[in-house]
């Protein structure tokens, strides 16, 4: 998926809340970068400014000391560019840095945001654990995780911690809803840098949108124009039959992906009743024409759909699913793979 990456979202915004003074930390240890020899820049990623430099000398950190007014979300860089490490929560007391996990991200312990953090992952990774083993189905876990988040999100809603979970993590997981009550938790001192005020008003924005057309909500409606010929969604959707809809452009990779998924559901429950519809949006005409015949693509298609249905739904990533009850109600969004194809069988296989 090519949704936008948690640092992405806020990596050039200021954002300080202050601790009423200054305060003392240290950091020290392993950088998760074992050849490395040298010197190195402790980068605020908020404001791109040095809170301070250090020596490397085997991948191990000499101490570094300072002091400062707020949680910082930094990342350790090579004085001479050649890597960067991060995310770095730099707050009073002493972190001790611990290598990098499989992702590339650092571990750190010592501090009270490295042990939330840590708790944090911690719990997270024993909840997927028990769905992979069997122990717990995904729709539990799902809440599970939410219930994680949140309560992280709460317990840093005046930290760069907290911001950070907001406008990354959160914002492909949560409801939207959700999402909306954690936003107005989130520190007012927030809003007095325009920038950040800016960008989390045009996220909020989004949500009101994705809430409006969350599960157990009525599919809206649209029409699109091509070849002189107006395709509506209510051309299929809410007319008795479960609707599942493909947004997807021909330059999504992912997309492409997730099409043997869609071609392979649709020609085995095509005949108990279920459609499979197509959306192009954000692609020339040509391109999208061009990969159904490569891909032998059997569904029907709404073709040339552009930014319509992106705006009305909320849709900010591709590929994007939406599955419609009967009724024309959404029963699932978001949802690929094989979590998709048990959803179907779950409603298919019983009838």
């Amino acid at each position: 998926m090519n949704k936008k990456t948690i640092t992405t979202l806020i990596l050039l915004m200021v954002a300080s809340i202050g601790y009423g003074g200054e305060s003392k930390f240290r950091i020290e240890g392993n950088i998760g970068q074992p050849n490395y020899t040298g010197s190195v820049l402790i980068i605020d990623m908020m404001t791109r400014d040095t809170v301070a430099t250090g020596q490397v000398e085997n991948g191990i950190m000499h101490a570094i000391e300072g002091t400062t007014h707020s949680m910082l979300l930094c990342g350790i860089v090579a004085n001479d560019r050649s890597f960067m490490r991060s995310p770095l929560y730099i707050e009073s007391g002493t972190t001790q840095l611990n290598g990098c996990d499989s992702n590339g991200e650092l571990l750190s312990s010592g501090t009270p945001v490295s042990d939330d953090l840590n708790n944090f992952k911690l719990a997270i990774q024993k909840n997927n654990d028990e769905v992979k083993n069997g122990k717990r189905n995904e729709e539990d876990a799902d809440s599970i995780n939410c219930s994680l988040i949140s309560t992280l999100i709460s317990k840093h809603n005046t930290d760069v911690l907290g911001l950070r979970m907001l406008t990354g993590m959160a914002s492909v997981t949560l409801p939207p809803a959700k999402w909306l009550e954690l936003l107005e938790g989130m520190s007012s001192e927030f809003s007095k840098n325009p920038k950040l005020a800016r960008h989390l008003s045009q996220e909020k924005q989004k949500m009101e949108i994705c809430s409006n057309t969350w599960v157990g909500k009525p599919y809206k409606d649209f029409a699109v124009e091509y070849n002189g010929k107006v395709s509506q969604l209510s051309d299929y959707v809410g007319k008795g039959q479960y609707v599942l809809v493909d947004f997807w452009a021909s330059w999504c990779g992912s997309c492409r992906e997730q099409i043997t998924d869609y071609s392979d559901i649709y020609r085995r429950y095509k005949d108990k009743g279920l459609i499979v519809l197509g959306i192009a949006v954000k692609d020339k005409p040509e391109q999208t024409e061009k990969l159904i015949d490569e891909l032998k693509i059997a569904y029907p298609q709404i073709i040339n759909a552009q930014e319509i249905p992106a705006k009305l739904y909320g849709i900010d990533a591709l590929p994007h699913t939406i599955l419609f009850a009967p009724n024309g109600t959404v029963c699932a969004r978001h949802i690929y793979g094989d979590r998709l194809k048990a959803k179907i069988a779950s409603i298919f296989e019983e009838k």
